[in-house]
């Protein structure tokens, strides 16, 4: 079965993000590109928790890189639970969300990406994807 769980690229969880971390670097000094996505499902009645130890163990959030030693790496991005939080976050870690994430747009978790691409070269990248660890959906 699958997750109604995921990421969305509204707070209203509407939008689901199908596709890799999309963002374009056209010069050779950039600027960092802040984003917010959301993890929840529009779903009624649903929680989501890790399958290792639900309830205990938290839902986690991973930068995979599908393209190593091409593009930008993991290391350019950096994820947090606020904007403040991009300050001190340190690029590909995991990021930690609650152990238990109730369903509902008024339940989804905002998740601010900041991408700055060490590559220095002009041109759109692809290769970084979100993942979670293993997780389990049940009623409520």
């Amino acid at each position: 079965m699958s997750l109604s769980f995921g990421f969305f690229s509204d707070a209203a969880l509407t939008t689901p993000i199908t596709t890799p971390l999309q963002f374009l670097q056209a010069i050779s000094s950039p600027v960092a590109e802040d984003k917010t996505i959301y993890f929840g499902s529009a779903v009624a009645s649903r929680v989501c928790e890790a399958d290792s130890n639900p309830g205990v163990d938290a839902v986690t959030v991973s930068i995979v890189d599908s393209a190593g030693g091409s593009g930008s790496p993991a290391t350019d991005v950096k994820l947090a639970l606020s904007s403040v939080g991009l300050g001190s976050a340190t690029g590909g870690a995991t990021l930690a969300l609650p152990a238990t994430i109730n369903s509902g747009s008024g339940n989804a978790v905002p998740i601010y990406i900041r991408v700055l691409d060490s590559t220095h070269a002009g041109g759109l990248n692809l290769d970084l994807s979100l993942q979670t660890n293993t997780l389990r959906e049940t009623p409520v």
